[in-house]
């Protein structure tokens, strides 16, 4: 038996520099992915490093086959930029129920036959996820877990990682912390909050009923649908005999790893039969939040309201209609740390917030904006706080981003809600939900 509080001092050694860029992103989820091309269409040289052997993150690796609507549920396109591209990228070689009002990608669309998203298939997305990354000249570093950064004061030097060839240390002017859990800006100092998360996943499944009905409508999606296991955020949890976890601390990612796959056993368990058959199961822990920043700016759920910095609008992916929340560009930095930016669901954001940017498309945004700064920041030779954000401002227009909410939309709305329609909340997102009951106190 070990004793409490035992340690050992690991032997200093010299690393071997494996690599140098301008711009390093940690992470390769959707938010990295976007981040390691915005940098690299604005002139940087970039090294993304993965800990998995695949782009996509929670996207791929955590079954979250649906990309989001980047609409506002009135036919107003929200998201546009790498937002928008990425969905088109996730259905370039997949199935996908995209609806056809939304393919050739308009502004507007009246009367819309549906929201602007679309379920895609895993394997599918990965390879144009590579295809994407490899034409953008980015080198991507598999299979490699970022370990420390290399600080002098408040400036990042470069990131300590290990893989299969051992430590070693990438080097580059300016970061992007895309790890999903704030990994590199809270080893470097940043201040942050964490949040634990309910234990909740998707994996594909097929039983006779299903696949008779794919092959009468000629549809693998409807063949192979998704079913949800655990809670859901739409129901008071506070009760459920199925604990909360952490994700930053190894105990509680293997606490959640084991209480999802008991869940898969006990359903297994109930539907056992040779007509049913789990097809996937997710190959990372499907946490919703973990930890996050905080940061210059915070995103402000002020529906409508002008964000003098802003770098985009984010809404509620889930609203149907979806109030517009634009979001500002401190948002991305700390007060003190030069030269590291956030993207994804670890930016800074609070409650609410934090909900909202941790869909898709407002993943894929903080990631093209991060990106661009830090190409811009390298380029520059300037810190992040001291970036001209209306010239970041103008690159992310020209890339087709909705830096801040149209006038004529801006009008219509109130601090209440949107227009006068009635406003719904869709978790289901047709996901199969009702696999077990479990019983609250």
């Amino acid at each position: 038996m070990l004793e409490k509080n035992i340690s050992i001092t690991e032997p200093a050694k010299e690393l071997p520099v494996a690599g140098e860029a301008d711009v390093v992103v940690v992470g390769g989820g959707l938010a990295g992915v976007a981040a390691a091309v915005a940098a690299a269409r604005n002139g940087a040289k970039v090294i993304l490093i993965e800990k998995s052997i695949v782009l996509g993150g929670l996207a791929t690796l955590g079954h979250v086959c649906i990309y989001l609507p980047i609409d506002d549920g009135l036919g107003h396109k929200v998201y546009g930029g790498l937002a928008e591209e990425l969905l088109h990228v996730c259905i370039k070689y997949g199935y996908d129920n995209l609806p056809d009002c939304w393919r050739s990608c308009p502004d507007t669309v009246e009367e819309p036959a549906g929201r602007y998203r679309t379920n895609f298939n895993i394997p599918a997305a990965v390879c144009a996820l590579d295809e994407l990354v490899q034409n953008e000249g980015i080198e991507v570093v598999f299979d490699t877990n970022f370990c420390a950064p290399i600080m002098e004061g408040k400036t990042c030097k470069g990131v300590i990682v290990e893989n299969k060839s051992g430590r070693s240390a990438y080097l580059a002017k300016t970061f992007v912390d895309a790890s999903g859990d704030l990994d590199l800006l809270a080893r470097a100092g940043a201040p942050n909050e964490v949040q634990k998360s309910i234990v909740s996943h998707w994996a594909h499944e097929i039983d006779l009923q299903s696949m008779a009905q794919g092959l009468e409508s000629r549809s693998a999606l409807q063949a192979a649908p998704l079913r949800w296991l655990g809670l859901r955020p739409d129901f008071d949890n506070s009760g459920s005999e199925i604990p909360t976890y952490d994700g930053v601390t190894s105990e509680g990612v293997n606490g959640y790893i084991r209480t999802s796959r008991r869940l898969v056993l006990d359903y297994l368990k109930t539907h056992n039969s040779p007509e049913y058959a789990q097809l996937t199961l997710p190959l990372m822990a499907q946490f919703r939040m973990t930890r996050r920043l905080i940061g210059m700016e915070e995103l402000a759920l002020n529906p409508g309201a002008h964000v003098e910095s802003s770098v985009g609008c984010m809404i509620n992916s889930l609203a149907n209609p979806a109030e517009v929340y634009e979001f500002p560009y401190g948002g991305l930095i700390d007060r003190e740390i030069t030269n590291i930016a956030a993207a994804g669901r670890i930016v800074s954001a609070t409650g609410a917030g934090w909900e909202v940017a941790r869909f898709i498309p407002a993943c894929v945004l903080s990631g093209e904006a991060a990106g661009t700064a830090a190409a811009m920041a390298a380029q520059q030779n300037v810190t992040f706080q001291a970036l001209d954000v209306p010239a970041l401002q103008e690159k992310l227009t020209a890339a087709g981003v909705k830096v801040h909410m149209a006038e004529e939309l801006r009008k219509n709305r109130t601090g209440v809600g949107v227009k006068k329609s009635p406003k719904q909340t869709d978790h289901s997102l047709g996901v199969r939900a009702d696999a077990l009951a479990y019983p609250h106190e």
